[in-house]
C-alpha cells in the first residue's frame, strides 16, 4: 500500500458517500445508489482513469495495484449512502417520534416498546431534523449521540462478519467452483491486474470500445441537451416499457440498461437462459393464481411483486445456500482445522484474513449482534428466525452476485416478513414486532449491507501485489467508517440547517411507505390487528420451492447439458429482476450467436465493446448530473435507474 494510493482512497471514500447524497437530495438528480456496483464510485473511478491516462504517460501513473485499492475503498464507502444503508437507517430511528400522533397513536403503540437509546425519540429534535432547525440554534447533540454510536457499533460489526465470511469463501467460489466474478471481471478491464498500467487507455484506442461508446453516449446525452429548451423534444433513451400478456397477469418489462447488459457480458450462458425463462415461469404462475382467485394477502415491503413466487424463491434460495455449503465442506473444514488447530496442510497466505483471525472475528461479531438484536427486544425464537433467514439471505445473493453479475437485483423475501408469517402474532409480542421494525434499518432494501459488494473485494485483492494485500482489509474496514461518518454527518447537518429532510424528495423521509414511515404504519397496524396468522400458504409455496430446487439439481446433474440452473429459480420472485430481465434477455440472445457463429475468439474481441457501453452510458449521467448542478439545482432531472 502506497501512501498516495491511501490518501487518493481517503479523499474518493468521502466523495462518493457525499456526492450521491447531494445529486439526490438537493440537486434533486439522478440517484446513485441502486447497484452492487454504484454509479457513485464507476464515475469519480473513471474520472480517475482518464487522468492517470495521462500521468501513465509520463512514467508518474498509479499501478494497477494502487488502482485497486482506491476502487476497493471507493466500493466499500459507497454502501452507506442513500438507500443502501443511511437513508433507510436515519428514516427508521427518526419516523416513530416525527409522525406519531393523536390520530394513529404511535405513542402508545410503538414508543412505548422501543428502547429509547435506539431511535431519536424527542419530537423537538426530529422535527428540527426533517423541517430545519430555526437560525441560531445549536445541535441537539445529546439526542443524536446515543443511537448514532450504538447503531454505528453494530453496523461495524456487521461489516466486519461479512468482511470475515466472504474471506473464508473465497478460495471456494474463485478456485474450487471457478465463478466467474463478473463484476470484477469488468473492473479488471479498466484497470489491469498487478504488475500493469491501467487498461482504459488501451480501450480507449480500440475500435469496438469506441462504437459502443458512441451510439450510447450519443443516446443518452440527447436528453441534457433537450433540457435547455421546450423546442427540442426529449429522446426518453431510459426505455420501460410494459407488456401485457392477459387479465390478471403481471406485466413483463422492457426496459434494457447499459450497466446490467455491460456485466452480464461477464456471465455464463445457462445462467443467463436460466433466469429469463424462471422469470417468465414466475409471471404465468402469479397469473393463474390470478385467474383461479387465489388469494394470499399482499406481499410484504421490499419483497416479491407476489407472495407466492417470493416464498418460493426463498424456499429456492434454501437448497441453494445449503446445497453451496455442502459443496464447500471440504473447504470449510479446512478452514475450521486452520482456525482452531493451526493446520499445517492448509495455506491461508492468499487470503486478506488468516483463517483463525476471520474465524474468531465472526464468532465474536455474530454475538454481539445478536446480543444487540435482542437488546432491542427481539426474543429467542423471534430473533432465530429472523437471524437465521438474513444469514440465508445474505450469504446466498453474494453467491448469487459473483456468479451472475446482477448490478441490480434485491431478495425475494426480508428476514422480517419470514419472522412475521412463520411465526404469526402469537409469536410476535408488540416488543418483538418493534425490534422488527428497526431491523429495517440494515434490512431495508433487501440488497444486504453490502456483503454482495465485499464478495469481490478478496478477488480484486488477488489481482494486486501479494505483500500488500493484507493491507486491503483496514483499509476498506476504514473506508466504511469514514464513508458511514462522512454521509450521516452530511444528511443530519442538510435536514437541520439546509433544506429539511422531508423535503430531500427521498422516500427515507418524506412520510412515503417504501420509507421508515411505511415501516411503522405496517408494525403498528399488525400490533392493533392482532390478527395476523402463520402463514401456511406461503409456507407451502416455500415447500414448493425448496422440492423444486432438488429437483433442478437432480435435472442438472443427470442431464448437464440441458442448460437449467437453480439460480433462476432462487431469483425469479426478486421484484428488482423484472426491470433487468429485458437486458438478461438480449445478452443471452447475443452471447448464444457470438458463441455459435465466432466462438470465444469473438467474444474476447466484444469486451472492448460492451465495456464502451458502460462507460458511454456513464459518462452521458456524468454530463447530466454536472447540467443538473449548474442550472437545475432543486429541479433535476432523473437519468440513471434500475
Amino acid at each position: 500500500m502506497t501512501k498516495r494510493a491511501l490518501l487518493i482512497g481517503i479523499f474518493t471514500s468521502v466523495f462518493v458517500a457525499i456526492w450521491p447524497a447531494y445529486s439526490s437530495y438537493i440537486i434533486r438528480s439522478s440517484r446513485m445508489d441502486y447497484g452492487h456496483l454504484s454509479g457513485a464510485i464507476l464515475i469519480p473511478f473513471l474520472l480517475l482513469l482518464l487522468v492517470n491516462s495521462s500521468l501513465a504517460r509520463r512514467g508518474r501513473g498509479l499501478t494497477a495495484s494502487e488502482l485497486i485499492l482506491i476502487a476497493l475503498m471507493g466500493m466499500v464507502s459507497a454502501l452507506t449512502q442513500g438507500e443502501w444503508l443511511v437513508g433507510y437507517f436515519l428514516g427508521v430511528i427518526t419516523a416513530p417520534s416525527y409522525f406519531a400522533s393523536a390520530e394513529n397513536n404511535w405513542g402508545e403503540i410503538l414508543l412505548t416498546r422501543i428502547p429509547p437509546w435506539s431511535i431519536v425519540s424527542d419530537r423537538s429534535v426530529t422535527e428540527g431534523f426533517y423541517e430545519g432547525l430555526p437560525t441560531g440554534t445549536a445541535f441537539p447533540w445529546a439526542a443524536w449521540l446515543t443511537p448514532l454510536l450504538w447503531w454505528g457499533a453494530f453496523f461495524l460489526c456487521f461489516f466486519v462478519a461479512s468482511l470475515c465470511v466472504v474471506t473464508v469463501f473465497r478460495k471456494q467460489w474463485m478456485e474450487n467452483e471457478r465463478l466467474p466474478f463478473p463484476i470484477a471481471a469488468g473492473l479488471l478491464e479498466l484497470t489491469g491486474e498487478q504488475g500493469e498500467q491501467g487498461t482504459l487507455r488501451d480501450l480507449i484506442r480500440n475500435r469496438l470500445f469506441k462504437i459502443g461508446f458512441g451510439v450510447v453516449f450519443a443516446i443518452f446525452i440527447w436528453d441534457p441537451i433537450s433540457w435547455s429548451s421546450e423546442l427540442i423534444p426529449a429522446f426518453e433513451p431510459q426505455v420501460d416499457r410494459q407488456i401485457f400478456l392477459a387479465r390478471g397477469f403481471p406485466f413483463l418489462r422492457f426496459s434494457p440498461n447499459a450497466m446490467t447488459i455491460a456485466f452480464a457480458y461477464f456471465t455464463e450462458t445457462d445462467v443467463l437462459f436460466s433466469i429469463w425463462v424462471f422469470h417468465l415461469i414466475t409471471v404465468l404462475e402469479v397469473g393463474l393464481l390470478n385467474r383461479f382467485g387465489l388469494e394470499m394477502g399482499s406481499p410484504d415491503p421490499w419483497t416479491s411483486f407476489h407472495p407466492s413466487v417470493g416464498w418460493q424463491s426463498f424456499g429456492s434460495l434454501i437448497v441453494f445456500v445449503l446445497y453451496g455449503l455442502w459443496v464447500a465442506r471440504t473447504h470449510l473444514t479446512d478452514v475450521v482445522r486452520k482456525a482452531f488447530k493451526d493446520a499445517d496442510d492448509v495455506d491461508d497466505s492468499d487470503e486478506l484474513l488468516s483463517y483463525r483471525t476471520a474465524v474468531y472475528l465472526f464468532i465474536l461479531c455474530s454475538i454481539f449482534s445478536g446480543l444487540f438484536l435482542w437488546r432491542l427486544g427481539l426474543s429467542a425464537k423471534p430473533l432465530i428466525a429472523f437471524w437465521a433467514t438474513t444469514v440465508i439471505l445474505y450469504l446466498g445473493l453474494a453467491r448469487i452476485i459473483v456468479e451472475t453479475g446482477m448490478v441490480f437485483l434485491r431478495t425475494p423475501l426480508t428476514g422480517q416478513a419470514f419472522t412475521w408469517h412463520l411465526l404469526g402474532i402469537s409469536g410476535i409480542s408488540g416488543m418483538n414486532a418493534t425490534a422488527l421494525g428497526l431491523a429495517y434499518t440494515f434490512m431495508a432494501d433487501a440488497k444486504t449491507m453490502g456483503i454482495t459488494t465485499l464478495a469481490h473485494v478478496p478477488r480484486l485483492a488477488l489481482a494486486m501485489d501479494k505483500h500488500k494485500r493484507r493491507a486491503v482489509t483496514s483499509a476498506v474496514s476504514f473506508a466504511f467508517v469514514l464513508g458511514l461518518i462522512s454521509v450521516c454527518t452530511f444528511t443530519i447537518y442538510e435536514g437541520n440547517y439546509g433544506v429539511g429532510s422531508y423535503n430531500f424528495g427521498s422516500v427515507s423521509f418524506n412520510g412515503s411507505g417504501d420509507g421508515g414511515v411505511g415501516v411503522w404504519r405496517l408494525t403498528a397496524s399488525r400490533i392493533l390487528a392482532n390478527d395476523l396468522k402463520v402463514g401456511w400458504s406461503r409456507i407451502l409455496f416455500l415447500g414448493i420451492g425448496v422440492l423444486t430446487t432438488v429437483g433442478l439439481y437432480g435435472i442438472r446433474y443427470r442431464f448437464p447439458n440441458l442448460g437449467l440452473h437453480p439460480i433462476g429459480l432462487a431469483i425469479s420472485g426478486s421484484d428488482v429482476l423484472r426491470s433487468g430481465i429485458s437486458s438478461i434477455f438480449i445478452v443471452w440472445v447475443a452471447k448464444v450467436l457470438i458463441f455459435r457463429f465466432g466462438g470465444l475468439n469473438l467474444y474476447r474481441k466484444g469486451k472492448p465493446m460492451v465495456m464502451g457501453i458502460l462507460v458511454g452510458y456513464l459518462a452521458a449521467v456524468t454530463v447530466g448530473i454536472i447540467v443538473d448542478t449548474i442550472w437545475f439545482p432543486g429541479l433535476g432531472h432523473k437519468m440513471h435507474g434500475w
